[in-house]
């Protein structure tokens, strides 16, 4: 939501003393709930970006340069601390997921993980010289990883495992998406995937509590590089006083 705004208010969309979207219009175009935007909100009042006024709504604020740093530092912050609720989350389902899955996945399961993996190769050899292409890879990339972690849920036959999977789903799609940006990521999952694969599909639930736990620690330092370069790239100077 920080984002959302502070990306707004830099690209000119909304203009000093423009009013924001309502509360309604940003729950449906940004898919949070209303808590979300209202904590949003009363942060980027206190930033001094906003104004609330009453009857009238949040009105865009003359934005100090020092106002756009603190505010860039709390998005990275926000993202960080969600990135790792997420991550240590994972740690706890998804490693008692692999082992489960290796006493309990059915050939049925692993002729579908391997088909997943099979469309997981393909899609890290899309063509990304255009921006359609781009898009693509992305798109493509980002589905098939939920489509194998999903399939480990399935195969551990529990339905409530299944049910927790789909929930933290699109989360994991959208921490994917970014750290599929960092040169060789996309490649590197592919190939620890299958890694978690032979390891089900060997019955060696150690073995595939380790590489999921490898995967995941992946994930960690990854969500880490794409942090510490957002923070490089983006935050404007601003001279000592």
């Amino acid at each position: 939501m920080i984002d959302h705004i502070l990306g707004l208010i830099k690209t000119g969309e909304i203009k000093v003393g423009d009013r924001l979207p309502t509360e309604k219009q940003l729950t449906e175009e940004l898919s949070v709930s209303r808590t979300c935007i209202r904590e949003a909100i009363k942060s980027l009042e206190s930033l001094q970006l906003i104004r609330v006024r009453p009857r009238v709504g949040a009105v865009v604020l003359e934005p100090s340069p020092t106002a756009l740093i603190n505010a860039e530092y709390l998005s990275a912050s926000a993202y960080l601390q969600q990135t790792d609720s997420l991550i240590e989350f994972r740690k706890i389902l998804e490693l008692g997921l692999a082992s489960l899955a290796a006493e309990k996945a059915t050939e049925e399961d692993w002729a579908k993980m391997r088909n997943i993996l099979a469309d997981h190769e393909a899609a890290v050899k899309i063509d990304r010289s255009t921006p359609e292409g781009e898009a693509r890879f992305f798109k493509e990339v980002g589905e098939v990883n939920i489509r194998f972690h999903k399939a480990i849920a399935e195969a551990t036959k529990n339905p409530i495992a299944i049910l927790v999977m789909e929930a933290i789903s699109e989360p994991l799609y959208k921490r994917s998406r970014l750290t599929n940006e960092v040169p060789g990521v996309a490649e590197a999952g592919v190939r620890e995937h299958w890694s978690i694969y032979r390891a089900i599909r060997d019955r060696n639930a150690e073995k595939a509590r380790s590489a999921m736990r490898l995967h995941i620690q992946s994930a960690e330092r990854n969500a880490r590089i794409v942090h510490t370069d957002s923070a490089d790239v983006e935050l404007p100077l601003v001279p000592h006083p």
